[in-house]
């Protein structure tokens, strides 16, 4: 400001002797948002994520724009945003798989407990064991006899190398001493396809897609690998229920927001009282429900510390039972 215009200024007070915002120190977010999806569009982690965005964008003022980038288990769409800049403008939008379980199975270029800030942990689906109703059996127990006495014998399919349901497979098979064989798809669409035709004797796959086939009597649900029933699958019962042992497993398939590691923390918590906001609307905790998927909405605290924890299980379970990915 030149001699002049200050002078001027003292004239007609302080209030004129404010300066113009400096480039680079506008309110956040004054842009779009990118959100990485590791998924391919069209799987119910994308359904999740793009109902999310949607209600996020609303509170922020500005859109999240949604950016799928599958690959490698989901492990490319992490790495991008772990080597994007944390700015809070690329954020991600992922699951267990990529951050608890995949890189204890193959070498992945990131450390999701180190390059990752968590902002909210979303929602969780029920995993659940099924099988076809002409299987004719009740239970779980008499299911997995049937299937044993039958050609082909007692086949799991589920949606993937490294997915919790593999690991729960290869838990399962230990603990009973059973014969099972873990069949790996490309996502729970085709495994629950596979049931329906009769490829494999059961699917252990994510609620989303087999409630439909639930609901209408084509798939018949014998247990959830959670220690709790599930709200979307009442009357189903937990697997420590219908086995006796696996009490505590708790193999859910959960949907989170992370940044960054080093975003500020201001926006980490812009982000999280907007995710909160999100999931605190009844018309979205409805939608989340009809996607197969139960609202969680757990801050950034204790979502890492529940990603800490998750993540030292399946470390000891890979371990232990030496698990791989075929």
């Amino acid at each position: 400001m030149k001699r002049r215009d200050f002078l001027a200024a003292l004239a007609v007070g302080p209030a004129a002797l404010a300066l113009p915002r400096l480039a680079g120190a506008q309110a956040w977010p004054n842009q779009a948002i990118r959100m990485v999806v590791p998924y391919a569009a069209g799987g119910g982690i994308d359904a999740v994520a793009r109902l999310v965005a949607k209600a996020m964008g609303e509170d922020l003022g500005q859109s999240l724009v949604v950016d799928n980038r599958g690959g490698a288990g989901g492990m490319l769409g992490a790495e991008i945003v772990a080597r994007a800049a944390p700015d809070g403008y690329t954020v991600l939008f992922a699951g267990n798989p990529e951050l608890t379980i995949t890189p204890w199975l193959q070498k992945a270029s990131y450390q999701p407990l180190v390059d990752f800030k968590p902002v909210e942990l979303v929602s969780q689906s029920p995993s659940v064991i099924t099988c076809l109703p002409s299987l004719g059996a009740a239970t779980l127990r008499d299911a997995l006899a049937a299937a044993g006495a039958r050609a082909g014998g007692i086949t799991v399919g589920t949606p993937g190398n490294g997915s919790p349901m593999h690991v729960a497979v290869e838990l399962l098979r230990a603990q009973s001493g059973l014969d099972i064989v873990h069949v790996p798809y490309k996502g729970a669409g085709p495994a629950t396809v596979a049931l329906l035709g009769g490829e494999i004797a059961f699917a252990l796959v994510g609620a989303p897609p087999v409630l439909p086939h639930i609901a209408a009597g084509k798939i018949q649900a014998l247990a959830v690998t959670q220690p709790q029933r599930s709200p979307l699958l009442a009357q189903v019962p937990t697997l420590g229920e219908a086995m006796g042992f696996m009490k505590d497993v708790d193999f859910v398939a959960w949907y989170g927001l992370l940044v960054p590691a080093k975003a500020p923390l201001e926006v980490v918590e812009r982000l999280q009282k907007s995710a909160a906001a999100a999931l605190a609307q009844p018309a979205v905790r409805e939608r989340l429900q009809a996607l197969g998927t139960d609202t969680v909405a757990m801050p950034s605290a204790p979502f890492a510390q529940r990603m800490r924890k998750e993540s030292e299980q399946y470390q000891e379970i890979i371990r232990r039972f030496g698990i791989k990915v075929s």
